[in-house]
């Protein structure tokens, strides 16, 4: 379990230090902005409805390699228990990244959301072929 949830950690900071930038940049070639959004909401609205299985079916083989139902369960709830209750979304935004280590490109959905107690951004990564690599929550 230690070992899986550090993996997570560790595909979670891969994507902080990609970084996006305001303005984002391009998606891939063949990626559409309104598909990254419309499914990058869609896992939002998973994740606040604690349908984690529903999540991690989503979630490409190598992410699911690295972590399973309850290390999602246990990521939200630990990341989102001090801002609340999901409310609504304020921003949303599409933007290409490119993995260091492998070169693989990818879109990131990124959606700032108020919450009953704090503001939270969500992070959503999906490869070119729309599978789930990972997601990120933080709190502002």
């Amino acid at each position: 379990m230690k070992k899986v949830w550090v993996a997570l950690i560790g595909l979670f900071c891969l994507f902080s230090l990609s970084g996006c930038t305001p303005e984002g940049n391009p998606l891939p070639e063949g990626m559409d902005e309104t598909t990254v959004l419309e499914q990058g909401r869609s896992v939002v609205q998973l994740l606040n409805q604690g349908s984690y299985q529903d999540v991690y079916e989503q979630m490409r083989e190598d992410a699911k390699n690295t972590s399973d139902t309850e290390d999602i369960a246990q990521y939200m709830n630990t990341t989102t228990k001090k801002a609340g209750s999901y409310e609504k979304e304020h921003e949303a935004m599409a933007t290409g990244q490119t993995l260091k280590d492998t070169g693989e490109e990818y879109a990131t959905a990124v959606f700032y959301c108020e919450h009953s107690k704090k503001d939270v951004v969500y992070r959503i990564a999906f490869d070119q072929d729309m599978a789930l690599m990972g997601f990120e929550i933080k709190i502002k």
